[in-house]
């Protein structure tokens, strides 16, 4: 077998790998893709674990173990809050 018969061998199966690799992403986005319906549901309930506090989420817990917010928050949750947790 000559070198120009090796490579078109090669250059054959690295294309066929390329479509089958294809394929197997489409396959991977399509099976993985979330519908509108289960994103809108997951930010409702994301809203309502919030506690009317958009984007203050807690960050950590001190050692006494009250709640640490980010120094970004503007409006942490009353104190009242934090004990119903």
């Amino acid at each position: 077998m000559d070198f120009s018969a090796a490579f078109h061998q090669t250059s054959v199966w690295m294309f066929r790998l390329a479509i089958v690799g294809a394929a197997v992403g489409i396959g991977y986005v399509v099976m993985t893709k979330q519908d509108e319906a289960s994103t809108e549901a997951r930010g409702a309930a994301a809203a309502l674990a919030d506690d009317g506090v958009a984007g203050c989420q807690p960050i950590g817990h001190t050692a006494s173990g009250k709640l640490v917010y980010s120094m970004d928050c503007e409006q942490v949750p009353a104190a009242g809050a934090e004990a119903a947790k």
